[in-house]
């Protein structure tokens, strides 16, 4: 077994600890050597079901011990695994299954009726939570390689939405080893540490800000299988816990919960918090209870974390991206691809070895995200003369909704739908606890009456509630440059000018 097939992490673990605990949920201990047979079952399930190398299996519910026993399974026999986002509804859900075609969706029981209403009963296969998941399954069609290939492809992480062609970041093995390495190195991660993950595991912050990177040093990882305020207060103090994610609008819910004055965060060497622009209510609440808190920055395609706050870092600088991890290289570029001087601002380039493979088969959205090897970010932001970065804002066009990108295409396009819209276009507002949160712009064709609550129904059971508009303006017409196009600058200053 090699460490680039990262199934082979947890088979390591089974041989060296085999009675610690590697996952912790609802109850449930389970060991390193527990976890290994979980994997193999998994493995033996889907070879059963016919899964092939290079065969896709979409997995559908919460976060959950199964969903990373699925994972390694698929890393250990050359399946791709696609986790999908268990809050959209089914209309939105099948445009995914439908970009990657996989041979099975499993589906956690209660989300079997989502999942056959997403990919049809021919390919979803139900499993019930516990240690028999995946109980019954046959021998291994193929035993596991034991010269993985580091560049083959073993997850799909999808970061764009449900209007043209989803983009699905393509992640190997060697993408998926070089993040644990990233983390291991950047936050002092041992098999001592205790992991909390309350971030959805089909986001790439549940997925690879700790919890792989904890099972791949041997540590101790408790699952949530969503996240409650009140339930992580409980569980830091009882799990002593040192290392946790937590996304602004995660943070805002915990400032505000009662406990959360009274809760022994004592254990916590460490809160990581991320957004493209974190704000100062992601980080003063920790610094107020003494808890060390760093922003991380990066993206999905980035896996996902290309830059944090060096540990001891004076706490004034939480509020900057940090500097670039180990196996990570960052630069400030101008339009021409030319880098910039210290303190002047620029488009924020990454190169790595964690960074994606490329878009799944969509070979053109790749080459515009990268140039000579380098991912082009999309994002402003500047180096000052300490190396820190400092992300200024976006230049690519996605509202960044808590931990969730929002494409307005995505919402425009349900606006367009509407008899009553003569035109409509979608930008950010700032907020307090999401960090942004859409806001339509409309137009309504003239002699149609039409209400705020009408345009925000529209978005019942048509896109996941995080994506739904939170406020609407009424307008005229929409403002338009020289060459037609929507001049969405000045639609961001109406739109904060309406919270006055």
């Amino acid at each position: 077994m090699t460490a680039l097939d990262i199934s082979g992490w947890i088979a390591h673990w089974a041989q060296w600890s085999p009675g610690k605990t590697a996952l912790r949920f609802e109850g449930r201990c389970v060991s390193y050597a527990e976890l290994a047979r979980g994997v193999q079952r998994a493995a033996a399930w889907l070879g059963g079901r016919g899964v092939s190398p290079g065969d896709r299996v979409a997995y559908l519910g919460p976060n959950c011990p199964e969903l990373l026993e699925l994972l390694f399974a698929c890393a250990g026999t050359g399946a791709i695994f696609v986790p999908l986002n268990a809050r959209m509804p089914a209309a939105e859900l099948s445009v995914f299954v439908a970009a990657t075609r996989p041979r099975l969706v499993v589906a956690e029981a209660g989300f079997r009726d989502l999942a056959l209403a997403s990919a049809g009963e021919d390919r979803v296969a139900a499993f019930g939570s516990g240690p028999e998941a995946f109980a019954g399954g046959t021998a291994l069609r193929r035993p596991p390689d034991p010269d993985p290939d580091p560049a083959a492809p073993v997850l799909i992480l999808f970061t764009s939405g449900t209007t043209g062609r989803p983009k699905g970041a393509t992640f190997t093995q060697e993408n998926l080893t070089f993040n644990a390495l990233n983390v291991i190195t950047a936050f002092g991660l041992t098999g001592a540490d205790e992991i909390l993950t309350a971030v959805p595991m089909f986001h790439s912050g549940g997925l690879f800000i700790h919890t792989t990177p904890g099972l791949c040093a041997g540590a101790t990882v408790t699952i949530h299988r969503e996240f409650d305020a009140g339930l992580l207060l409980a569980d830091v103090p009882r799990y002593r816990v040192t290392l946790l994610a937590c996304v602004p609008a995660m943070t805002a819910a915990l400032a505000a919960h009662p406990a959360w004055d009274r809760a022994d965060l004592s254990s916590l060497r460490s809160v990581l918090t991320g957004s493209t622009v974190v704000p100062r209510g992601a980080v003063e609440p920790w610094q107020r209870r003494g808890v060390p808190v760093m922003q991380g920055y990066g993206s999905t395609e980035a896996c996902p974390v290309a830059t944090s706050l060096p540990p001891g870092s004076p706490g004034e600088l939480a509020l900057t991206a940090g500097k670039p991890l180990l196996y990570h290289r960052v630069r400030i570029v101008d339009a021409a691809g030319t880098d910039v001087a210290a303190g002047e601002p620029g488009e924020v380039w990454i190169r790595g070895r964690s960074v994606m493979q490329g878009y799944w088969e969509n070979a053109q959205a790749t080459r515009e995200a990268f140039r000579d090897g380098w991912f082009r970010n999309g994002d402003l932001g500047l180096f000052d003369e300490q190396g820190y970065l400092h992300v200024i804002d976006r230049i690519k066009d996605i509202i960044i909704v808590g931990s969730s990108n929002v494409y307005p295409s995505d919402v425009e396009a349900v606006l367009a739908e509407c008899a009553d819209i003569r035109e409509a276009a979608v930008v950010g507002r700032r907020d307090d606890g999401l960090g942004e949160v859409p806001v339509a712009c409309v137009v309504p064709v003239p002699g149609r009456s039409l209400t705020r609550d009408q345009v925000l129904a529209l978005f019942d059971g048509r896109l996941a509630s995080y994506k739904h508009p939170r406020d609407v303006i009424f307008l005229d017409a929409l403002p338009r440059n020289a060459a037609g196009k929507v001049q969405k600058a000045i639609l961001r200053d109406l739109g904060l000018r309406s919270l006055d």
